[in-house]
């Protein structure tokens, strides 16, 4: 195979294809991170909460933590869903009512809400 880009690689040919660029957006690979308040699973630098001292945090994913706060704070899982839904859905891809009841599921089993 050529490379037509005068000599720099630009396309990975190991294991998927994806641009050099794109793959180091992904913070951890293939680990399995999951955010402690809302379930959702942290792959892309992006997805992950910061500190106070604006490091990452494999914690807390950046829809629900920021600065070291929470962005939704909420008492009970019933009040984070009412106010943090919408941010969820779109941060996810999803519609929101769908979400609701998976979230009401799956939250209550998250290190933030158990009690």
């Amino acid at each position: 195979m050529t490379n037509d880009t005068g000599g720099k690689d630009t396309v990975s040919l190991k294991g998927g294809g994806g641009s050099r660029e794109y793959m180091a957006d992904f913070a951890r690979g293939r680990q399995d991170l999951h955010c402690e308040s809302c379930g959702f699973n942290m792959r892309r630098n992006s997805d992950f909460g910061t500190t106070s001292d604006r490091e990452m945090t494999e914690q807390y994913c950046s829809v629900c933590y920021e600065a070291g706060a929470f962005r939704h704070p909420a008492a009970s899982v019933d009040e984070f869903i009412s106010a943090a839904v919408e941010d969820i859905a779109s941060a996810r891809k999803q519609s929101t009512g769908k979400l609701k009841l998976q979230l009401k599921k799956d939250l209550p089993k998250l290190a933030r809400w158990k009690k």
